[in-house]
């Protein structure tokens, strides 16, 4: 799945086509992904309107208009690729966006786990309206994750990443960050200090700064606007390295299931 460096990677390539441009032509291929599509307030929303502003909040991307915003999620396998003419059409393509006279948004999806939405001038959508700090946001401090934290028996791995407390954090960056900042996956969330969550912060944002300058983590579905593959995961240091050595002491990645998701890290770097 994209993960939050793959969304702002997106982002940032949308950007220079999207941002102040006008959306002059939509054209679906069909009624629903994740959900339904709602066609009507896309066209009323979006269409022939100037896109003021990207945003992202967690794995969402919000494309603002005077009316509201749409709002994207790229799901499992969703990607959003420029072609300069309408055609060719994918065997997956769903949605084609217009926003100049040789730029055409093709949104792909083979598994429609994704989701186009419109979120209205209220700001207020039930996909969006409960997710916890973004990990860029100045207000995910230390001492706002240890208050929130504080009477959590989760394990910090599952802490953060559920959406409501923390907003972006996958798999594959839980455990790199977990791991960078010497903190054991199964530890409880409420007995993380206040300087190891000063040290996460810390190393979760390394992290993904790297791999958004790197064009975000290889997986098999996901590609850049320009169709290019992600390759930060040649820098990951313990995801998916089970029984490889681990970069500081040699001694071989560990691996366990943590709520149906593999957790990778070091039991001596990591200590219990």
């Amino acid at each position: 799945m994209p993960e939050l460096p793959e969304v702002e990677t997106l982002r940032r390539a949308l950007l220079p086509l999207v941002k102040n441009n006008v959306c002059s032509e939509i054209k679906f291929f069909r009624k629903d992904l994740r959900f339904p599509i709602p066609q009507a307030l896309l066209n009323k929303g979006l269409l022939n309107k100037k896109v003021s502003d990207i945003t992202r909040k967690g794995k969402y991307l919000l494309l603002h208009t005077p009316k509201g915003a749409m709002l994207l999620h790229l799901g499992m396998s969703g990607r959003v690729v420029l072609q300069a003419t309408i055609e060719p059409q994918e065997k997956h393509t769903h949605v084609i966006f217009k926003f100049a006279q040789k730029s055409y948004l093709h949104f792909i999806d083979p598994r429609r786990f994704g989701s186009i939405s419109w979120v209205p001038e209220s700001g207020k959508h039930p996909l969006i309206d409960n997710l916890g700090c973004d990990p860029f946001s100045p207000d995910m401090t230390a001492k706002a994750m240890k208050i929130l934290a504080r009477k959590s028996r989760a394990p910090m791995k599952s802490f953060i990443m559920n959406a409501q407390k923390i907003t972006g954090v996958g798999n594959i960056y839980a455990c790199e960050s977990l791991y960078h900042a010497r903190i054991r996956p199964q530890k409880q969330a409420g007995k993380i200090t206040l300087v190891q969550w000063e040290k996460w912060i810390e190393c979760l944002r390394d992290v993904l700064n790297n791999s958004i300058a790197k064009g975000g983590t290889t997986l098999r579905d996901f590609f850049d606007l320009n169709g290019s593959q992600g390759y930060f995961s040649v820098s990951l240091a313990v995801y998916g390295k089970e029984g490889q050595p681990c970069p500081e002491c040699t001694r071989p990645i560990s691996r366990l299931v943590q709520t149906g998701r593999s957790t990778f890290f070091c039991k001596l770097c990591q200590p219990a």
